[in-house]
């Protein structure tokens, strides 16, 4: 597995091997960054189920500020630490082993937030729409932050959501990569998503 754009575009990074990792393929990856293009340069990111921290080194590479990377299996957070470390970028980033809503609230707490945060659990197993709804309710997210969701196609999301739109949903084989935009809603009324296809 290579990191496939930015200053360091061609690296190779180290990937769990166990069968319990699902790894968003180079095809799937290399869309996902063309389309958020410049809107990762100088972002607080947030990689959530981060495996091999593939998503959050990528965004590191071109020009993320910083990462927070959270997983729970212990296997994954070393090979993140050892990527980190390969790279030179430990001073740039945060591991964090644990479950991913005990580790918002965490994050909650200390008053963090994040501008991109990408969303990439196992398949099929009902984390998309669990933790996007607790992303709804959590207030981590900066005003206008962009959450970048891995899902199998027939992984539906959320009907609605409070304080996000889904502003675009990308088919690519048997996955989607569905993009969200940060809104800030009014007096608490609930806003349907917007969902287009291209």
């Amino acid at each position: 597995m290579r990191i496939i754009g930015g200053k360091f575009k061609s690296r190779k990074i180290q990937f769990p091997k166990t069968k319990l990792t699902r790894p968003m393929t180079d095809r799937s990856k290399e869309t996902l960054f063309n389309i958020l293009g410049s809107l990762v340069d100088g972002k607080h990111v947030l990689d959530l189920y981060a495996g091999s921290g593939s998503l959050g080194l990528e965004a590191l590479s071109r020009g993320a500020s910083d990462a927070t990377f959270v997983d729970r299996a212990d296997w994954a957070v070393r090979v993140i630490h050892k990527n980190l470390k390969e790279l030179g970028i430990e001073n740039m980033a945060k591991v964090i082993m644990g479950d991913v809503g005990r580790t918002i609230t965490q994050l909650e707490k200390k008053g963090q937030k994040f501008s991109l945060i990408f969303v990439d659990p196992p398949f099929l197993k009902g984390l998309v729409k669990k933790t996007l709804i607790r992303l709804d309710q959590s207030d981590i997210l900066a005003p206008f932050a962009q959450i970048v969701v891995g899902h199998a196609r027939q992984e539906a999301l959320p009907e609605t959501f409070s304080t996000f739109n889904v502003t675009r949903t990308k088919k690519i084989g048997q996955a989607c990569l569905s993009f969200l935009f940060r809104i800030e809603s009014k007096h608490g009324e609930t806003k349907s998503y917007i969902s287009g296809e291209f």
